[in-house]
């Protein structure tokens, strides 16, 4: 474990590029400006970092649990594998952020920006992403099981083996998206208002049922 030293808001700003598992936790830190600094493996659970800028920052493992960022930047910034589970991220900026096999697990994501993102197999279970903003993305493997995505775009995004058991759809957008299958959708909950891609052929059976088709699949001949 890195050794802990005390650090105050002045600290943290001038060390920014040296807190390669610095123990940030509980700190009071909304509005810092912290672009491009080395933050890996950094603690940062149960920090206040409203507004904060982490733009291109390598946040890779960092510990960001229950930590509030709301309308915080992560713009280009690298969070692999970071952990923000029950994070409060709402009005958050991920745009091409980089956050690959990263657990979100029960964070609220309303609203958030996640353009262009790289979501390879991180973990989105039990999220909140009410209305966000997740088109482009690399949303391969993705864990979404228990998500709320009601409103939510993901036009365009690559959703090829992602998970959706139980993920709320209802009034989502995901015309355009890249690779989804009948077999991953089934298992979701959405209504009449949730936009799919055209190669899914849906036949509403009540308000809420449905039996899907996968119109690029070769019809059946008779033998």
């Amino acid at each position: 474990m890195p050794e802990k030293f005390y650090f105050d808001r002045k600290k943290v700003i001038a060390e920014k590029d040296n807190l390669k598992g610095a123990d940030l936790s509980s700190l009071e830190l909304g509005d810092v400006n912290l672009s491009y600094g080395d933050l890996r493996e950094a603690n940062l659970s149960e920090t206040f970092l409203s507004e904060a800028d982490f733009s291109h920052a390598n946040l890779n493992k960092a510990n960001l649990t229950k930590a509030n960022l709301s309308g915080t930047s992560f713009y280009k910034a690298n969070l692999s594998q970071a952990n923000l589970t029950g994070a409060f991220l709402r009005r958050a900026k991920f745009e091409w952020a980089f956050l690959c096999e990263a657990n979100f697990s029960k964070a609220n994501l309303r609203e958030c920006f996640l353009l262009k993102v790289n979501l390879r197999r991180a973990n989105l279970s039990g999220v909140n992403l009410q209305d966000a903003q997740i088109a482009q993305a690399h949303l391969e493997g993705t864990n979404f099981e228990g998500a709320d995505l009601q409103r939510a775009n993901l036009k365009g995004s690559n959703m090829e083996g992602v998970c959706l058991k139980n993920a709320l759809l209802q009034g989502a957008d995901l015309r355009n998206v890249k690779k989804l299958l009948c077999a991953d959708i089934e298992s979701a909950i959405m209504d009449k208002t949730t936009k799919l891609p055209e190669y899914l052929k849906i036949k509403w059976t009540s308000d809420t049922t449905f039996e899907c088709e996968d119109r690029k699949k070769p019809a059946k001949t008779d033998e």
